[in-house]
């Protein structure tokens, strides 16, 4: 689970800013709320502000450090991600800070890194739960690396090990990735680690363009609740069944032009390829072409592909995903998370009720409550849609807001500073700009009224 985050001088987050997971007193909504180890932590947040207040921009934050994790800095690019208004602000690192829940243990991980030279300027891990313990903590030293750590090493060999490895971490590259892709990874005294490395590996990240997970995985009959046909049918899309009928890729290809079927299947076998080299396991390529959602396994050296289609009444003529709303394409991409949530995960999306009618966002959040209950998973999201924020729905301490500053940079601020009554109407108010976060229009108006 996610406990805090923080970002300093990442595109228009300018100063630090902290959002935390932590609840409040309130006692309304308790099945939104997970108790561990005295911890009270929120199963839900959601962001409100104007276009252009920076809420895409906390979204990309995490996104930005979880590429990092995985890779090299310089694999990331690093271009314009500080903060452009402030012309010195390319020489300043920009930091980023998790405080997480990672198999039944509390950790702080973050680093500092620097824009201008695409390195690593500082980077702590700490293990919270009853007392402090510093797994390590990493500073620049007259342009030197320095490694420090508390680990009480059972062997001198992984002592020495872990000395080799952080005396030579390179300038672009985490420690804490250049220990995680060795084999001490799986050695008891680098337990924290293999649970921060895995906490990010599975921390899931949706934005308005991506795919979220196989769709293939939601057509079984089991767990009828979360059968895809079943919530779709649910969230009243017309939908009454749906089905993914497989043929050879070449058949399947077959709608379009040679030159570009011949183009697109040498594609495809090229990433099969690629990834056969790399993992020696099954996966699935899904591609969108021609308004046709398709999905491609290989088996036995032989690629098939398969289509998926809705049936709204009329079992002789099937849709296609093309024929189907956005807001219900919107669905087929974010249902997946009830499975999802089903165990600990922690999922967050770029605006959620992209496509969406209200009561279609309301119902989605109350199903992941329902869904989820008892199990440490989190939903974040960034909304437009100022009727979700409803007391009746969310917490006040679920309720947080994106306001850009005088100086154009981003503010983050939860609905609680307020004390706002449960009874209260707080979309109204905040539309009254009782909490700030939206856009100004007075000036503009007041200038066209005097004309």
């Amino acid at each position: 689970m996610l406990v805090r985050f923080s970002v300093e001088n990442f595109m228009s987050y300018k100063d630090t800013q902290v959002f935390s997971m932590i609840a409040g007193k309130h006692t309304k909504h308790s099945n939104h709320v997970v108790e561990i180890k005295g911890k009270r932590i929120l199963k839900g947040s959601f962001f409100f502000g104007a276009n252009a207040s920076g809420k895409s921009n906390l979204f990309e934050a995490i996104s930005f450090s979880k590429g990092i994790i995985q890779n090299d800095i310089k694999k990331n690019s690093l271009v314009n991600k500080h903060f452009r208004i402030s012309d010195h602000y390319i020489d300043k690192p920009g930091v980023f800070q998790f405080d997480i829940l990672a198999n039944s243990h509390f950790y702080s991980y973050g680093f500092a890194i620097s824009y201008k030279n695409a390195s690593v300027l500082e980077e702590w891990l700490y293990l919270c739960d009853t007392t402090e313990q510093k797994i390590f903590e990493r500073i620049l030293e007259n342009n030197t690396t320095v490694v420090t750590t508390d680990i009480k090493f059972s062997e001198d060999s992984q002592r020495q090990s872990f000395t080799v490895f952080s005396d030579n971490v390179p300038d672009d590259r985490l420690l804490l990735t250049e220990i995680s892709e060795r084999k001490l990874i799986d050695h008891p005294d680098f337990f924290a680690f293999k649970d921060v490395k895995n906490w990010f590996t599975n921390l899931n990240l949706i934005s308005p363009n991506s795919r979220y997970i196989s769709k293939n995985s939601m057509l079984s009959e089991d767990e009828h609740e979360y059968n895809l046909a079943t919530l779709l049918k649910d969230f009243d899309t017309g939908i009454e069944s749906i089905s993914l009928d497989e043929e050879k890729m070449e058949d399947v290809l077959d709608f379009l032009p040679e030159e570009l079927k011949s183009e697109m299947m040498q594609s495809i076998e090229t990433g099969f390829n690629e990834e056969d080299s790399q993992h020696n396991k099954p996966f699935e390529i899904e591609v969108s072409i021609g308004g046709r959602s398709l999905q491609f396994r290989k088996e036995n050296n032989q690629i098939f592909a398969s289509q998926l289609m809705m049936d709204h009444g009329n079992k002789g003529d099937l849709f296609e995903l093309a024929d189907e709303s956005d807001g219900t394409q919107r669905l087929f991409d974010l249902i997946p998370i009830y499975r999802k949530g089903k165990t600990p995960h922690v999922i967050i999306v770029d605006e959620l009720d992209r496509s969406f009618h209200t009561k279609l966002v309301v119902r989605f959040i109350q199903r992941f409550y329902e869904s989820t209950q008892g199990v440490e998973s989190q939903l974040i999201a960034t909304v437009h849609d100022s009727n979700v924020m409803d007391l009746d729905l969310l917490r006040q301490d679920e309720i947080w807001f994106v306001e850009r500053q005088n100086d154009h940079s981003s503010k983050i601020y939860s609905l609680n500073k307020f004390k706002a009554r449960f009874d209260k109407k707080v979309a109204k108010e905040y539309l009254l700009g009782r909490y700030g976060a939206i856009p100004c229009f007075a000036q503009a108006e007041s200038s066209e009224a005097e004309d």
